[in-house]
Order: C-alpha cells, then structure tokens, then sequence
C-alpha cells in the first residue's frame, strides 16, 4: 500500500528540484552557451537533468524507507 506524503513533504521535493534546475541552468549555460550552444536547449535540457535527478532520489529514498 501507498503511502501518502505531507504537503511539507512535496514541497521539499519540489525545493530540491528548483535546487538542481538553477545549479544545471548555471552551469550548462557556463558551459554550453559559448560554445555556440543554444540557451533555449540548454535551459531545457537542464530542466530534463533536474527532473531526472529528482526522480532517482526520490526512488532511492522511497525505497530505503521501505527497508524495515
């Protein structure tokens, strides 16, 4: 059975997303953007990063939640 999260619970995962889109925002556009890189694609590729990341850490810390 699924258990349910606290609103302050998603908010935190929703924190920890913002987190990893602004880190992978600033670093691709350090990184990509001069070499003639689009800013529109590397924006949305690190929105790609970020949302990944989020659901592999969330994966991780559901299942090791679970572990009795």
């Amino acid at each position: 059975m699924q258990q349910r999260s606290s609103i302050l619970a998603e908010i935190g995962w929703l924190a920890l997303f913002f987190a990893v889109f602004v880190a992978a925002m600033y670093i691709f556009n350090i990184f990509l953007v001069p070499h003639h890189f689009n800013d529109k694609i590397a924006d949305v590729l690190a929105g790609i990063v970020a949302a990944l990341v989020m659901i592999a850490v969330r994966a991780r810390f559901t299942v090791a939640r679970r572990k009795p």
